[in-house]
């Protein structure tokens, strides 16, 4: 199998961080500068194709979003136990990770649904036919999809292992920016406690198309992003996929208290359903 040009150049970047004598870092955190030094060290060097000038700050995004992140790492870091995750901010592109636990897990990390995810038929007539006719494979027409056709509504309506007993449930809005994060859309959900008081929950979405991947990391920033913007006390991260010719995947994860947050990094799966669109649509 021809070894990517992105795997020639994370192990060129790997070796100018790397003591393999005294199996340590240097630094563990890849800058735009040591991206753009490996590009252009590798296209001399081992004919990679890659622009040397190219955008340095998709090179790993690129990589985790994409079915392919597990084959694209090379394997004699995989052996070392070392992974990657993707960083941003002053530069930074992403960063070595090494001797902690589930380092490598992220790179095989998917979320599809299986024979046990249960599935409910949607209906998808009051959908308009001129908006039909415009369907992409993007995630912004995903989202009109599932917002039009209230998903998330009717997954949470469906009580079965439900976290929350909800009474209402509203959009609020879409590709919202909370600190300097990104969340394809926020929902608020009104729900009673065991002991009939009701309070808030906000609902982040996330938004896949059926080539990417959910990626947890990603999602819990957004849980934090929610915390620090408002004042709400519980935050249920739930994530929606595109699945080809069948419809609407949900992700729903396990509900992050304001009090636990201190202990949060990534989200913990808690049930997942597919909402199959009738007729299909365009698309999705």
């Amino acid at each position: 199998m021809a070894v990517s040009d992105k795997t020639i150049i994370i192990e060129r970047i790997f070796d100018t961080l790397y003591d393999e004598n005294t199996q340590t870092f240097s630094r563990t955190l890849v800058s735009n500068v040591d991206v753009q030094e490996a590009k252009r060290y590798c296209a001399e060097h081992h004919g990679t194709k890659l622009k040397p000038d190219g955008n340095a700050y998709n090179f790993m995004k690129d990589i985790v979003r994409g079915k392919s992140a597990s084959k694209i790492w090379p394997q004699r870091l995989k052996d070392l136990k070392i992974g990657g995750a993707q960083r941003t901010g002053d530069g930074a592109i992403f960063e070595f990770v090494h001797g902690v636990d589930g380092a490598l897990d992220s790179l095989d990390e998917d979320f599809l649904p299986s024979d046990a995810t249960p599935s409910f038929p949607v209906q998808s007539l009051s959908l308009p036919l001129a908006s039909k006719a415009l369907g992409r494979t993007d995630e912004s027409w995903l989202l009109q999809v599932a917002v039009n056709l209230r998903i998330i509504e009717s997954h949470f309506a469906n009580a079965t292992n439900s976290q929350i007993d909800a009474l209402e449930l509203t959009h609020l809005q879409m590709d919202i920016k909370l600190r300097r994060v990104q969340i394809d859309a926020l929902f608020r959900a009104l729900h009673a406690a065991p002991d009939g008081a009701q309070s808030d929950v906000l609902i982040t979405v996330e938004a896949k198309q059926g080539n990417q991947r959910i990626l947890t990391e990603q999602i819990g920033r957004q849980v934090i992003a929610a915390f620090e913007s408002t004042d709400t006390e519980l935050v249920i991260p739930v994530a929606i996929a595109a699945i080809k010719n069948k419809g609407i995947y949900v992700v729903e994860f396990a509900a992050v208290t304001r009090d636990t947050l201190g202990q949060f990094s990534v989200p913990t799966f808690h049930r997942d359903a597919m909402f199959v669109l009738q007729p299909k649509v365009k698309g999705i």
